[in-house]
């Protein structure tokens, strides 16, 4: 382990601009911009409760093979006062971050080789002190997952096929194998650090020798130790088969655990589980058909959705087997005090009925990252760092629609809907927008080209959806000469605000009166409120 030094840019890296315009339903608050190269790498923008952790590494000019890594912080109105440098070893690259308390933890690697070297950097957020552990005697994994908790890093893994969880103790360079993942025909799902329980927790899917499938929720501390394991299964319902799902925060090991649920070996989408799970591990399960969603078919056009509607009262009064035609996937657990609020994508994929991201890992990156920067993922689950680079993929996914369930503390369905998405086209089968939600209001954003989408529910019911927002400067007298759309990340922060961040040229008039452009990349604090919109707006909308 050793200190580093850390290089501070002045202020004059940053220009903060204070607006207060309203854009249909959308009001501009803040916006910071960062200047910055057309070509530079993306900033990864963490939104936390008390402001923003920006980050990326920057190569060096010309041939150089010099790199550093580059941070800054904000508040909640976008208040920065430094860029900060961070020296980072030659031919190594960015391949997982994480956060705890007021550190940042960025984990680079040699090269592509699994067996190469490892480093992590671990940042003081407050006394932006540098610490640069060298990572030693794991295993030689293809990294899917990087977390810290209690100053140990949670390295997760494929070797030989097969998962594989390992702990490395930061200070001391301890290295704990967690026992119970590491075999055949298993496959992890999702891996969620619970640091008021000083636990992390695993979700798995396994397979029997007679090929069926079930699904595990894994509990370890941080030296690896399992602590319980709660195999759940469809109770006195054999035929049926649980092969994903997304676990809700902890309350003293009390959670849920909700996502789709199909016929074993026949049709993989019937409906949606809901599971509780209590703090000794007992668990109770609910199941939903296509007869328990109300407006499923919402999204539709009246034509269709009535075609629809009166094939499945059909299909009800004779007791047919109620299927998904199409694939339908849990992406967010929103917990209430009294409530949950369920947000599903269903879409489409050209492989067929089975999309092939079942079984694989998808980590918090993965399922709740903006949907631009993760058509930038590779395999690993992190960004890949060409501007525009895209993953390649010979899958294409069309999303037709976001449904959303509100349920009670016990899995009663308190409303459902679901609104079009227009059979948007792309080559990830990631979330494809992000929500806010208060208990009453709820506000689905996301970005189609260079322009914001929004909808809105209130009580359930749909008020509108996907009205047309621009982005456009605060500053009048200035305006957006291009903007870099695979840059763009939009992302749900807190309460009704949302941030939205990327790379633009800006035209403005200098001091000298003459026009001038500037490249920049730029966080700008959104707020989502359906009053600003204005009633003859609001009436036309309807109408449509």
């Amino acid at each position: 382990m050793k200190l580093l030094n850390i290089k501070i840019l002045c202020f004059g890296f940053f220009v903060l601009m204070i607006a207060h315009g309203a854009f249909a339903q959308v009001e501009f608050m803040q916006r910071v911009e960062v200047l910055s190269e057309w070509d530079d790498h993306d900033f990864i923008v963490l939104p936390q409760q008390d402001g923003t952790i920006s980050f990326r590494t920057k190569a060096g000019k010309g041939f150089s093979l010099e790199q550093k890594l580059q941070y800054f912080v904000t508040d909640l109105d976008l208040q920065a006062e430094s860029m900060y440098e961070v020296p980072v070893k030659d031919y190594f690259q960015l391949t997982g971050f994480d956060l705890e308390d007021s550190y940042l933890y960025t984990l680079f690697q040699k090269g592509e080789s699994y067996a190469n070297d490892r480093i992590i950097y671990e940042v003081n957020l407050l006394t932006h002190e540098v610490r640069e552990v060298v990572i030693e005697n794991v295993l030689d994994m293809e990294l899917q997952e990087f977390l810290i908790m209690d100053k140990k890093a949670i390295l997760m893994g494929m070797m030989d096929y097969r998962p594989a969880i390992q702990v490395f103790d930061t200070e001391t360079k301890e290295v704990f194998t967690v026992q119970g993942v590491y075999a055949n025909e298993v496959n992890i799902l999702q891996l969620s650090k619970k640091p008021e329980l000083e636990v992390f927790e695993v979700l798995v899917t396994k397979k029997n020798r007679f090929k069926e499938r079930s699904l595990s929720v894994m509990t370890f501390d941080t030296d690896g130790n399992m602590l319980r394991e709660v195999k759940v299964a469809p109770e006195d319902r054999p035929e049926l088969e649980i092969t994903d799902g997304v676990i809700s925060p902890a309350d003293n090991y009390n959670q849920v655990l909700i996502g789709p649920y199909g016929l074993r070996k026949r049709d993989p989408d019937r409906g949606i589980y809901f599971t509780r799970i209590n703090e000794f591990g007992e668990y109770s399960n609910r199941f939903y058909t296509l007869a328990d969603f109300d407006n499923f078919y919402n999204f539709l056009p009246e034509k269709q959705r009535a075609k629809k509607e009166k094939s499945l009262e059909k299909a009800i009064e004779k007791d047919k087997d109620l299927v998904i035609t199409n694939t339908l996937t849990t992406r967010e657990v929103l917990a209430g005090p009294d409530y949950f609020l369920v947000y599903n994508d269903y879409y489409l994929t050209s492989s067929g009925r089975y999309s092939p991201r079942d079984l694989l890992y998808a980590n918090d990156f993965y399922r709740y990252a903006p949907m631009s920067m993760r058509n930038r993922v590779m395999p690993g689950g992190y960004p890949w760092y060409f501007p525009g680079g895209r993953a390649s993929s010979s899958y294409e996914y069309k999303y037709m629609a976001a449904q959303f369930l509100m349920l009670d503390a016990e899995g009663n369905m308190i409303w459902d809907n679901s609104i079009s998405l227009d059979d948007v086209t792309l080559g990830s089968p990631g979330k494809f927008g992000e929500v806010s939600f208060d208990g009453n209001h709820l506000y689905y954003l996301y970005l189609e080209d260079s322009h914001l989408k929004m909808s809105h529910l209130q009580g359930g019911e749909v008020d509108f959806i996907n009205m047309d927002v621009p982005i456009n400067l605060p500053n009048g007298e200035e305006r957006i000469k291009e903007t870099q759309e695979e840059s763009l990340t939009l992302s749900w922060w807190y309460r009704d605000y949302f941030l939205l961040s990327g790379k633009q040229k800006v035209r403005y008039i200098n001091k000298d009166n003459r026009e001038e452009i500037r490249e920049v990349y730029f966080l700008t604090k959104i707020r989502a409120d359906a009053s600003l919109i204005p009633k003859e707006e609001e009436e036309d909308e309807k109408k449509e």
